[in-house]
């Protein structure tokens, strides 16, 4: 499901992180549609007079130069998707989003 950012205020929260599959950190997330390691970035998303901090994967190669805390970003391709599983017996779900890119937004 594509995110209209075009009403949106978004900060940078965090810096770029390596995104793991395993809570150890040895197995890297690899993104699949481009075969390059995930990175997770935390964003302020601010949106009709509220605000939330989301957790976004970005391919490593999308990740723009100049990126640091408290900057305004935007996102190429922002997507959220549903997901559901079963850990040890217990049914887990919730929303990922994913963007093609992050870069630091300039002026217009």
């Amino acid at each position: 499901m594509p995110i209209d950012q075009s009403q949106a205020l978004e900060i940078l929260a965090s810096e770029p992180r390596p995104r793991f599959k395993d809570r150890d950190g040895r197995e890297a997330a690899i993104d699949r549609a481009t075969g390059s390691q995930l990175h997770q970035v935390d964003v302020m998303f601010a949106f009709n007079g509220r605000a939330e901090v989301i957790t976004v994967n970005v391919p490593e190669p999308g990740l723009g130069k100049g990126l640091k805390i408290g900057l305004p970003v935007v996102f190429t391709g922002l997507v959220a998707s549903f997901w559901e599983n079963a850990i040890n017996g217990k049914d887990r779900h919730g929303i990922s989003v994913r963007a093609d890119a992050i870069t630091v937004r300039t002026a217009s």
